[in-house]
C-alpha cells in the first residue's frame, strides 16, 4: 500500500503536469494572471529641437553624439544644407505595428531652402528650427540637437519580457544611422532599416 509520502509526491506531480498542460495551451505565458506583455513605447515625440551652429562644413562644430535612456533619446550631429540660413524640420513616424515588443520608428531631419520656414517651433506635427545666418559659397552644414520622448507601451509584468525600441535616423531622405535599446532575445540591429518605409503614421509634436 502506497505510503502517505508517495501519495503526496504523486499528487504534486499530477498538479505540476496539469499546470504545464494549461500553460502550453495558452498562446503566451503573458496571458496568465499576474503576467503582462512588456512592449516597447507606442509613441515617440519631439521634445526639443534646436540648431547649434551653421556655416562652412570645415568651420561648424564637429561634435556628434547621442544617448538613449530614461524614456528619452537625444542626438547631436550635423546635416548638409543648401545654405546656413536653411530651416530644419524633424518628424517622427512609427514603422512597427501597435503592441510590438520591438517598437521601431523613423526620424526624418530635412534641411530646406531658405524661406521655406520662418520661425522655430512646431507646426503641423513637424518641429522646425530656422536662423537668419547668411549663406556662403562653401559646402554648408548645420549642427542640430534633437531630443525625443518615449510614451506608451505595456509595463513589465511578474517576469521579465523581451522589449525594446529601435530608431532609424534619416537626413535629407538618406539613412544616417540608428539608435536602439533592446532586451534579449530581440535583435536591435539596424541593417534592415536603411530602406524602410513608414507604415503606421504617428504624431510628432509634443
Amino acid at each position: 500500500m502506497p505510503s502517505l509520502s508517495d501519495r503526496s509526491k504523486r499528487a504534486t506531480l499530477v498538479v505540476a503536469l496539469a499546470l504545464l498542460v494549461a500553460a502550453l495551451a495558452l498562446p503566451s505565458v503573458n496571458t496568465l494572471p499576474g503576467f503582462s506583455d512588456h512592449t516597447g513605447p507606442s509613441d515617440l515625440r519631439v521634445a526639443e529641437f534646436e540648431r547649434l551652429d551653421a556655416g562652412c562644413a570645415d568651420a561648424v562644430g564637429d561634435y556628434a553624439g547621442g544617448s538613449i535612456g530614461d524614456g528619452r533619446i537625444s542626438k547631436v550631429t550635423t546635416v548638409r544644407a543648401p545654405s546656413a540660413a536653411a530651416p530644419l524640420s524633424v518628424r517622427v513616424e512609427r514603422t512597427s505595428p501597435p503592441g510590438a515588443d520591438l517598437s521601431t520608428f523613423a526620424v526624418r531631419v530635412d534641411a530646406h531652402e531658405a524661406g521655406a520656414g520662418s520661425a522655430s517651433g512646431t507646426t503641423g506635427g513637424n518641429a522646425v528650427a530656422s536662423t537668419e545666418s547668411g549663406a556662403g559659397s562653401c559646402p554648408t552644414e548645420i549642427q542640430y540637437r534633437a531630443v525625443l520622448k518615449m510614451r506608451g507601451g505595456s509595463p513589465e509584468g511578474l517576469l521579465p519580457d523581451a522589449h525594446g525600441i529601435r530608431v532609424a535616423w534619416y537626413e535629407n531622405g538618406r539613412f544616417w544611422g540608428c539608435s536602439s535599446s533592446v532586451t534579449s532575445p530581440l535583435n536591435g540591429s539596424c541593417a534592415a532599416l536603411a530602406d524602410s518605409r513608414p507604415v503606421w503614421a504617428n504624431a510628432t509634436a509634443g
